[in-house]
């Protein structure tokens, strides 16, 4: 998608550069020689997804994942460096949950964080929980991991589908119309969106015009749409992600649905913009957070992953990187905070935290009772070509909702985490 004469690399060689060159250790060498290498470092294992229909996403939440680690690199933490040590979960939770268990048991790695997938972050939580390691689910959105697969070992940084909704649902109902068709990934993270969807529509006296489930790795959804013409909704709300959802942009630009109804994505990241690219994405976004937000060290952020990532692909930072940043920043904080590195008494350093320093418009609040990470969400609307001052300027932002007003109550969602490893 450069324009031609572009000087940028791939993102194949980008990969294999950055993963050479800013010591991030793969798990190939065993673990007694490379803690012979460095002075007791404090290691944590990175299950992410570089291959998979999450492989984009996976590649921008680990970049920000180093440039956290990065902040330590001077004083380190409790005097000790810091080394992520990267696994590719291959956005499947069976592969996730070996790659977790190598990590803890083979590497004796305590921390964990990464995974796209909801469904790999709980193969992944339920590793932890087993082991009594500690995990953060850097970027899924599943209401489910801090609802049925809650567990005391296991914090969620990104706001879930109940959040999503219930900061895009009010504009939706004033601005669009009340008769919703759904597109709904086939798992846990599209389940979640489309439940509190309907959820919302219902409550509103709304119209539910019914459901196509699409299968992970679907190319062709020219019957869906057929479908979803024949309904003829005032707007498909679509909760489907990754490389499915960037081909399923360029068959409803195809086919002009956009033309016909309100295109509504539940959630979407720049990766799916980017991929796609300027002028087939008509419509009305959720977005966890977006580069061109005027918040609190925003700009300071983008400007530094640029200075650091100079070869990226995607030219500024998107919401996996910021989410993989906090998730790694807030880790290595409160290991710092606990005086010592023992996974209970970090996980009780995390729990009723608040994060000043978010990078949105509230700050972060880590709930000591589901392990929630709350704080913000955004609504944004589409630019046409026209309208983006660079390539990265997809959209306007126009509406916001603090994280407190949207997240679900402890009514809501009374969970029980159980105990804390080892007692």
């Amino acid at each position: 998608m450069e324009k031609k004469g572009s000087t940028r690399i791939s993102r194949r060689t980008f990969v294999k550069g950055a993963a050479a060159g800013v010591a991030l250790l793969g798990s190939g060498a065993p673990p007694v020689i490379r803690r012979a290498l460095a002075a007791d470092p404090i290691y944590i294992g990175v299950v992410s997804p570089a291959s998979g229909n999450y492989a984009d996403h996976g590649m921008m939440e680990r970049l920000g994942m180093q440039m956290a680690a990065e902040e330590f690199k001077d004083k380190g933490v409790l005097g000790r460096p810091v080394k992520l040590v990267v696994e590719d979960d291959e956005t499947d939770p069976q592969v996730a949950a070996r790659k977790a268990r190598r990590l803890v048991e083979v590497e004796k790695i305590k921390y964990l964080i990464g995974g796209v997938s909801s469904s790999v972050a709980v193969s992944v939580g339920e590793v932890a929980q087993r082991y009594g390691a500690l995990y953060i689910a850097s970027n899924q959105n599943s209401d489910t991991l801090t609802a049925q697969y809650a567990r005391r070992c296991v914090f969620m940084v990104p706001p879930d589908m109940a959040m999503a909704l219930r900061t895009q649902a009010p504009y939706l109902l004033e601005k669009v119309g009340k008769r919703w068709y759904f597109f709904t990934h086939d798992y846990e993270w599209g389940w979640s969106g489309t439940k509190w969807a309907r959820i919302i529509l219902q409550k509103a006296g709304g119209t539910d015009l019914g459901e196509s489930k699409i299968p992970l790795n679907t190319r062709d959804f020219s019957a869906f749409l057929l479908k979803a013409r024949a309904a003829k909704p005032d707007a498909l709300v679509i909760t489907v992600g990754g490389v499915d959802l960037a081909a399923l942009m360029e068959q409803m630009h195809e086919f002009g649905t956009y033309k016909e109804t309100t295109l509504v994505m539940t959630l979407i990241n720049l990766e799916d913009l980017w991929a796609v690219g300027p002028g087939k994405m008509e419509g009305i976004y959720w977005m966890e957070w977006y580069h061109e937000i005027e918040a609190p060290g925003v700009k300071e952020f983008v400007a530094r992953y640029k200075k650091r990532w100079p070869g990226a692909p995607i030219p500024v930072p998107t919401a996996n990187t910021l989410n993989g940043y906090i998730g790694v920043r807030e880790l290595l904080r409160a290991v710092d905070r606990a005086g010592k590195d023992d996974v209970t008494a970090v996980i009780k350093a995390l729990e009723g935290h608040t994060v000043r320093d978010s990078l949105k418009h509230d700050p972060i609040f880590i709930r000591e009772w589901d392990h929630k990470f709350v704080w913000a969400s955004y609504v944004v609307r589409s630019k046409k070509p026209d309208q983006m001052k660079d390539r990265a300027d997809f959209a306007e932002v126009v509406r916001w909702a603090p994280g407190k007003d949207t997240v679900r109550t402890r009514e809501e969602n009374p969970v029980n985490l159980g105990p804390y490893p080892g007692q």
